[in-house]
């Protein structure tokens, strides 16, 4: 009996300890991210009032990081709101194998992110929270234009950062960044009901060993 009351223990600890730190992640479109963030928190930065060749490093609690480089205000390349967008040092833009991290002061629940560039396919680009879950993007192209990407997001976890990187050989400027907190995100853990009934049922078999064994 000891022996089963302590498994029951054991797993009840994994199954609860495993369901708190998954997280539900949901990709959206630029529309439905509009909807999922609607009477939330939410910031936005889309550069056009900071001036050209600004270095950026913590603005309005948002610390701006490059793996090969240092962010830097650009109007050379498209953006999805004129003129200006997010480049790097190390090349004028982000080099194909260089990451770009957004870090927050305060914990978020809701991003999204305009990426310029010619990649034409879903998932040319991906996203890794803090927390350990991955994101990617969707093609869908600045308005009026051809080429674009969107990577956008709601999670039922708070994260403080993300770092952003191409899983294909193109290079990318940055642009619309809005981040924040989304009102109603569907929870990823299971209903308090649905781990009663399993733990109800481990506690049955051990009662009906017990009784074997009286």
């Amino acid at each position: 009996m000891k022996v089963i009351s302590r498994l029951i223990t054991v797993l009840t600890f994994f199954i609860l300890t495993g369901v708190a730190h998954a997280a539900l992640i949901t990709s959206v479109d630029r529309a439905d991210f509009q909807t999922a963030v609607v009477g939330g928190t939410i910031d936005d930065q889309n550069f056009d009032s900071l001036a050209v060749g600004l270095l950026l490093g913590t603005l309005d609690g948002v610390t701006y990081s490059a793996s090969g480089g240092t962010p830097i205000i650009t109007n050379t390349f498209l953006t999805s709101t004129s003129p200006n967008g997010l480049g790097s040092t190390s090349v004028g833009f982000f080099e194909s194998l260089e990451s770009a991290t957004f870090s927050f002061d305060n914990a978020i629940t809701a991003f999204a992110i305009d990426i310029n560039t010619f990649a034409n396919t879903d998932g040319a680009y991906q996203g890794v929270l803090n927390i350990g879950d991955t994101v990617t993007s969707i093609f869908e192209v600045f308005p009026s234009t051809a080429t674009g990407q969107f990577l956008g997001f709601v999670s039922d976890s708070a994260f403080t950062s993300i770092t952003i990187s191409a899983t294909t050989g193109f290079g990318y400027t940055l642009d619309t960044l809005v981040y924040g907190d989304a009102t109603s995100v569907v929870s990823a853990v299971p209903e308090p009901s649905t781990l009663a009934i399993f733990v109800l049922g481990l506690m049955g078999l051990a009662s009906c060993r017990f009784k074997k064994q009286s």
